[in-house]
């Protein structure tokens, strides 16, 4: 999938809610693989977390690269292909 505009070029960006264990997972994948990103708190960022489901993104988390790759709910082995494309 592409970014939909939600793409940050310069770092990788977590949509998630805190509550998400699919976002947990995500996040601590991510500091475990050392990449940095960006976490957007859907539950504080009304418009984003609008703009997303907007677009049909309704699970969480989005997770989307700095190139725009988009991932929803990511898998680890999605996750993988994130980290690889961010190293």
């Amino acid at each position: 999938m592409t970014d939909e505009g939600f793409r940050d070029p310069t770092v990788t960006v977590v949509y998630g809610l805190d509550t998400c264990d699919d976002t947990t997972r995500a996040r601590h994948y991510l500091e475990a693989a050392g990449r940095a990103f960006r976490y957007v708190r859907l539950n504080l960022d009304t418009t984003v977390r609008g703009r997303l489901h907007a677009a049909g993104y309704v699970a969480t988390p989005v997770v989307v690269t700095p190139a725009g790759m988009l991932f929803v709910e990511p898998t680890d082995d999605e996750l993988a292909t994130i980290v690889a494309a961010t190293g």
